[in-house]
């Protein structure tokens, strides 16, 4: 067996002894599965190109910004942003920088550097001809890029793909040199280790479409290191890199013909065709923020889910103080695992909304984030729930797949006075509230800050692009997958499109517009949401109705009962002419009638 070796960040190349531990890790797993004959190893080696076309600091200061950013936005805590700060003395020029974030913003923004490495893997690749690619880090954006850009990849096809510690799915990455849908490159497995207590801007990937992928958990204290750190495992020599990876490769098929699906490597549950997540939270913290209907509006939505088909054991409840934002995130993560072609999923949520001024990382306001308000809020990122924290588990979903998300709450903020609804919307504190305003000197007043568009280039009408970014452009709305599609023209739009190649989008259903206030109801003695309310109640009506339809028919339902809410629909076209996940309600057993005594 030959494998090729391609390491990450870091300069490797001054050490001729680098791979040395790599070797022995992953000989050691292959001769533990029983593999009889040594494998051989190529080392790949590639700094010299980075040196050749590196040309100083000034690359760094926006494309390393923007890199680093991406660390609150894939691992929630910032740690690692917080190490390249110039108050850290690391500044955007130093050495140490240029041979960690530096080296994926070099490679991210210099398209010569990426064609000159295409040339070199694909002139090793042919001498070598090994039957397993392994890629750390770095190393797993340039033989991604070569294998999803170059034509000479097809050579490829009957070859295992290993990547760990990759930044393949990072957004910073992927939005500037693959848009669109992660695919399948041309070989016959690929597997993917991943460490959540990796922060080198590492991402998990989703492939629920395609049988030679898996995703593979490798959690360790050891982070992003290859192979064993004290007594924490590396990616290469961890218990499951063994059980998945090492035990098929040593297999009798061997690498080269290794077709069948991963599946088939050990047993796998089929998941559930309809599966849902329902969230709700009355008891926040504070008194005066504390709602009424909101556990009630679950315990409703479960109903009409279980009567349209979706099993009891197929949805998930979490409310009230268990809905944290780790709770949440956690469930999100169930929800939308394997969602492959057919799957039904659905997120409800019934609660507070909110608007969180975002900072770049030069620790600038320079956009909004719509959020979901979890029990343990308390006005920053790591506390709220944004479109961040799921639009990776959805944006490369099968077309096929349906992904309804419900929000029955608002954005714009409420205030509760005697004798109203109530409004589910926080108002934000007046510290958070001055993050958003300038003060005008000539007029003597506090104005809205100004705050640049998310994408100017974003195509459609008016109307689409508020739906996307909102009334001003900079706002990333839950649900929109706008991180990815930052830097995605117009015309880029449409080739992705024709391609096959576009993002996910889900079925985005808001209880009111952006600028709206959502309400609570009391039905008699008792309090729901008044979205929620009229939904369930028009789609128990009109069971068949299309997204379409029955969103107008509740915003009918909402105006005769004098709410100031008009329901927001998003999502592809054609499937808004379709029939909300499920099918038709169940009918209720008739009623025997009693016998009377004459």
């Amino acid at each position: 067996m030959k494998i090729l070796l391609v390491h990450g960040i870091g300069n490797a190349d001054r050490d001729p002894n680098y791979y040395a531990g790599w070797k022995a890790a992953i000989s050691a797993g292959l001769k533990a599965s029983g593999l009889k004959s040594d494998p051989t190893f190529t080392g790949f080696h590639y700094d010299d190109l980075f040196d050749k076309h590196y040309s100083g600091p000034g690359l760094y200061t926006v494309a390393v910004a923007e890199l680093t950013a991406t660390a609150l936005v894939h691992t929630v805590t910032n740690a690692l942003g917080n190490l390249f700060r110039p108050s850290r003395g690391l500044t955007y020029g130093g050495d140490t920088l240029r041979w960690f974030a530096g080296m994926v913003a070099q490679f991210t923004t210099q398209p010569k550097l990426r064609r000159d490495l295409r040339d070199r893997l694909a002139t090793t690749l042919a001498a070598e001809a090994p039957d397993v690619i392994a890629a750390h880090s770095l190393g797993t954006l340039l033989t991604f890029d070569f294998l999803h850009n170059d034509a000479r990849a097809a050579a490829s096809a009957r070859r295992t793909y290993l990547t760990f510690g990759s930044q393949i799915n990072n957004v910073f990455v992927r939005s500037r040199l693959w848009p669109g849908r992660i695919v399948m490159p041309p070989v016959t497995a690929w597997y993917h280790l991943y460490n959540a207590q990796d922060q080198a801007f590492t991402a998990d990937i989703a492939q629920p479409d395609a049988p030679a992928f898996r995703s593979i958990a490798t959690t360790s204290a050891a982070g992003h290191s290859p192979t064993l750190v004290g007594s924490n495992p590396g990616y290469l020599d961890h218990p499951n890199t063994q059980r998945y990876v090492w035990t098929a490769l040593a297999g009798k098929t061997g690498a080269r013909s290794l077709r069948q699906p991963l599946a088939t490597f050990d047993a796998v549950v089929e998941p559930p065709r309809r599966r849902a997540l329902l969230i709700g939270i009355n008891e926040y913290p504070r008194a005066e923020d504390r709602l009424e209907g909101c556990v009630n509006d679950v315990f409703l939505m479960s109903s009409v889910l279980q009567e349209r088909g979706f099993a009891a054991e197929d949805i998930r409840v979490v409310l009230n103080g268990r809905a944290t934002a780790a709770g949440i995130r956690e469930r999100l993560a169930w929800l939308l695992e394997d969602a492959g072609d057919g799957m039904e999923r659905v997120l409800f949520y019934s609660g507070h909304g909110a608007q969180l001024p975002g900072y770049n990382a030069t620790e600038k306001i320079d956009h909004v984030d719509e959020c979901l308000v979890p029990h343990d809020f308390a006005w920053t990122k790591e506390s709220a729930i944004t479109d961040d924290d799921f639009f990776r588990l959805y944006s490369d979903l099968p077309f096929s797949a349906r992904l309804l998300t419900i929000f029955d709450c608002c954005h714009s903020g409420g205030m509760t006075r005697d004798g109203s609804h109530k409004a589910r919307g926080l108002t934000a504190p007046d510290d958070i509230r001055h993050r958003l305003l300038r003060w005008d000197a000539a007029e003597q007043m506090w104005q809205a800050r100004e705050l640049p568009p998310i994408n100017k280039s974003f195509g459609g009408t008016a109307e689409e692009r508020h739906q996307m970014m909102g009334q001003k452009g900079a706002t990333f709305r839950l649900g929109r997958g706008m991180r990815l599609r930052q830097h995605i023209t117009a015309t880029e739009s449409d080739r992705l499109v024709a391609e096959k190649r576009a993002l996910f989008l889900p079925v985005i259903v808001e209880a009111c517009g952006e600028n709206q206030l959502s309400y609570e109801y009391r039905h008699g003695t008792v309090s729901y949401g008044a979205f929620t309310y009229a939904f369930a109640k028009n789609l128990r009506n009109e069971p068949t109705a299309s997204f379409s339809a029955l969103l107008a028919r509740t915003a009918a339902t909402l105006t005769k009962l004098g709410y100031a809410q008009t329901p927001q629909l998003v999502g592809p076209a054609k499937i808004l002419k379709q029939p909300v996940p499920g099918g038709p309600a169940v009918p209720a057993a008739p009623r025997k009638n009693a016998s009377r005594k004459k």
